[in-house]
């Protein structure tokens, strides 16, 4: 099993950009790193309830000082 953890910049993203390029990525076996940023627009609780509704394992973090939300599909 080769599991893929992606690091995505969703800081310059719009939500709709991160989200799409989520949906379109990421694989059964695969996570991604949202890293926010700041989070100055809430996109962080925007997204996390976005992607929850739509049945994927999604946590919230926060680190070296930055908002990040990491996603896998759920199994």
């Amino acid at each position: 099993m080769n599991n893929k953890t992606e690091i995505i910049n969703a800081e310059n993203l719009n939500i709709d950009s991160t989200l799409e390029k989520l949906y379109t990525e990421l694989n059964s076996n695969d996570s991604f790193i949202l890293d926010i940023g700041n989070n100055y627009f809430h996109q962080t609780d925007r997204i996390y309830e976005e992607l929850t509704m739509k049945g994927y394992d999604v946590r919230k973090s926060f680190k070296n000082g930055r908002n990040q939300i990491l996603v896998s599909k759920k199994h």
